[in-house]
């Protein structure tokens, strides 16, 4: 989902709540051991392009250390130590990057197909074979050459293989950044070249802070509302917030609560609205908000009555008490199973280009039947 522009992660200056991140790579630059490769983990919308730039823009308005030999009466020069990855809004670095054309920075990301018009599942090897073109050409300034790659998590086979061998042999002055999702599913040799930069998501009182500094003029309760359903990505509050991702968890609460006897004409409804032409990335929202209330459900009815408490905000009114019916009906680990055919389904829906309306229909079905044989 694209976000509006203003919030953007190359034109966003300022990172709240990965200040340890931070530390660690100026500590890092500070030292002279600038490690080549990078990679940042963590979930969606935590902070992770946001991140990669705010290093891009530092490297780029610090140049690597030269040896200027001894001054004038053979003392060396004294060095500056920067004691912040904060930089000036107005430098030239800066500015070029905050509008995307700074020659010393390549951003890889998946491309349009030219013979759908729509952007590439994937990123692909010949995508990843730019970077190696790119950090064997002079810098511009003298300084770093610095390559993003965003995500990880959407290299085919053959890129990561690229990705590989870049890492294999990296020139001078050169900077890999790489964001990972899911770390876990990449190559054991691409994860052990780089120095990794764990995001953890933020806790909510920093999300609320976010996102009342953006949306000065939204009401408390929908504030809440909507950083109960970011899990610590601020990121994803804002794309949520974007697309009324709210209005929509209602509706699909109101379908759900209509379950095991579901009304067929509200489906087909809520399913043609969210499928249009019109409706951009709704269909997709859906896909991940459904995910998202049924890990919600499972995790909080697994605590029902137990000692233990969990840090599940309720998102709206009377949430948990639908999670409480619905999943009394059937076991959680069947709800696990259909987490997982709804996942699968969804995948193939992208992938083999199937009507989108027809998937929404068939996923609320196999949940209501599912609730119905019980």
């Amino acid at each position: 989902m694209e976000i509006e522009e203003k919030f953007l992660p190359r034109t966003t200056l300022d990172l709240t709540g990965h200040e340890g991140a931070e530390q660690l790579f100026l500590d890092a630059f500070n030292a002279g051991k600038i490690h080549h490769a990078w990679m940042i983990t963590g979930p969606k919308g935590v902070g992770k392009a946001t991140l990669a730039y705010k290093m891009a823009r530092f490297l780029l308005n610090n140049k690597p250390e030269e040896d200027q030999g001894p001054g004038l009466f053979g003392d060396a020069p004294e060095k500056m130590v920067p004691t912040s990855m904060d930089t000036a809004s107005d430098s030239p670095a800066s500015r070029q990057i905050t509008a995307g054309s700074n020659a010393d920075l390549l951003v890889i990301e998946r491309t349009e197909d030219p013979k759908t018009g729509k952007i590439r599942n994937n990123i692909l090897v010949d995508d990843v074979r730019r970077i190696n073109d790119f950090f064997h050409k002079t810098s511009t300034n003298g300084g770093w050459r610095i390559a993003i790659v965003d995500t990880a998590d959407e290299m085919n086979r053959n890129a990561a293989n690229a990705i590989l061998k870049i890492l294999e042999e990296p020139p001078v002055n050169s900077i890999l950044i790489i964001l990972a999702h899911a770390p876990g599913k990449l190559l054991p040799t691409i994860k052990s070249r780089c120095r990794m930069l764990p995001l953890k998501p933020l806790k909510s009182v920093k999300v609320k802070e976010i996102l009342h500094q953006r949306f000065p003029q939204m009401e408390d309760n929908v504030i809440d509302g909507y950083v109960a359903l970011s899990n610590g990505s601020p990121g994803y509050a804002i794309s949520l917030i974007d697309h009324e991702g709210l209005k929509l968890y209602r509706e699909m609460l109101e379908l759900l609560s209509t379950m095991p006897n579901i009304k067929v004409p509200l489906m087909h409804k809520f399913a043609g609205a969210i499928t249009t032409q019109k409706s951009g990335d709704m269909f997709s929202l859906f896909s991940e908000m459904l995910s998202q209330f049924i890990s919600r459900m499972v995790r909080h009815v697994s605590y029902l009555n137990s000692n233990h408490t969990h840090n599940i905000r309720e998102a709206l009114s009377e949430e948990f008490k639908l999670m409480e019916e619905l999943g009394a009906i059937i076991p959680l680990d069947q709800w696990a199973e259909l987490w997982e055919k709804i996942s699968e389904k969804m995948k193939a829906t992208d992938l083999l280009n199937m009507d989108r309306k027809q998937t929404v229909i068939d996923i609320l079905n196999m949940i209501n039947t599912a609730l119905k044989k019980s």
